[in-house]
């Protein structure tokens, strides 16, 4: 067997070491890609959702949660799909209908959603158009599932479709 030249040696190292520094930096770009959530796509205040099917909120839950057009009881949601959870200020027990006017929308990155997963909020704050009272309507998207991102108008309409429309403002 012949043994390797000096400069062989080093240049075969040398194109190692640079493969994998590419390759390292590739995986890292994208890793930072990922977990750095774009612009939102804006819900903006003055948009409504107007209720198409009424529903409870039960005695003793402050809430309901909805996905791909159904509604769930907490821990029924597949929680790599994004969802919407329906809150009341007030006791359950409470039958939701109506049009519900956009006052203030939040952003939080780095929410906690059911279960204690990682999740992207939405946070919409409402107020009912005949009664003044104020729910909130929190749309998430599991960290993990697509990419840290937010929801978008069109994946909130899919996960509270079958109960409210969302009509967005201009």
């Amino acid at each position: 067997m012949k043994a390797l030249q000096p400069n062989t040696t080093s240049n075969i190292l040398s194109i190692a070491i640079a493969i994998m520094l590419t390759l390292s930096a590739g995986c890292q770009s994208a890793r930072h890609k990922a977990e750095k959530a774009p612009p939102p796509a804006d819900v903006t205040p003055g948009s409504t959702f107007t209720v198409i099917k009424d529903f409870l909120i039960p005695d003793g839950d402050t809430g309901v949660y909805f996905q791909d057009t159904q509604l769930y009881p907490e821990g029924g949601i597949q929680p790599d799909d994004p969802f919407c959870e329906f809150t009341s200020a007030t006791a359950g027990g409470e039958i939701i209908r109506g049009v519900f006017t956009v006052s203030n929308v939040e952003y939080e990155e780095a929410g906690v959603g059911p279960g204690g997963i990682d999740v992207s909020v939405t946070e919409i704050h409402l107020q009912g158009a005949a009664s003044g009272k104020s729910y909130r309507l929190n749309c998430m998207l599991p960290l993990l599932s697509h990419g840290a991102r937010f929801v978008t108008p069109v994946e909130i309409q899919s996960a509270v479709g079958g109960y409210l429309n969302l009509k967005d403002a201009p």
